[in-house]
């Protein structure tokens, strides 16, 4: 994948020092904390900063495992991350894996050479988190 230098930079939310300064990230891993962080934050919990933010993806822990249910959450990740300004193509993906969790998979164009594939998963806690997949 080629740098995505467009996307920008932000304060590490590990909150991690380098040099005696905060850790920054760049370009793909600021779009990717980004995600995070609107997956993860309860929808207008920042309401005071942010219109529209965060999600309410936590709600559906507990929902009986079908069909019906990831469709839900699937909405609920497209309609999170389309008020992501920098997200303009990408595609969501969900099923279940063999714990039971739910894998999301997204995948962003950002032009005929640049795209970002991701790998989530939908903890039983209700967090959601990156994996290497």
């Amino acid at each position: 994948m080629e740098q995505i230098v467009e996307l920008g930079a932000d304060l590490n939310c590990n909150w991690e020092f380098k040099d005696g300064d905060l850790q920054i990230v760049e370009n793909k891993e600021n779009l990717v904390q980004a995600i995070l962080n609107r997956l993860n934050c309860s929808y207008d919990s920042l309401d005071l900063f942010y219109y529209d933010y965060g999600s309410v993806i936590s709600n559906f822990l507990g929902w009986k495992k079908s069909d019906k249910t990831l469709e839900f959450i699937r909405l609920e990740v497209e309609n999170t991350l389309g008020q992501e300004p920098r997200l303009n193509n990408f595609n969501v993906e969900v099923s279940y894996k063999s714990d039971g969790k739910v894998l999301i998979e997204l995948y962003v164009v950002f032009d005929d050479e640049t795209d970002l594939t991701m790998s989530l998963v939908l903890e039983k806690g209700g967090e959601v988190i990156a994996t290497g997949e």
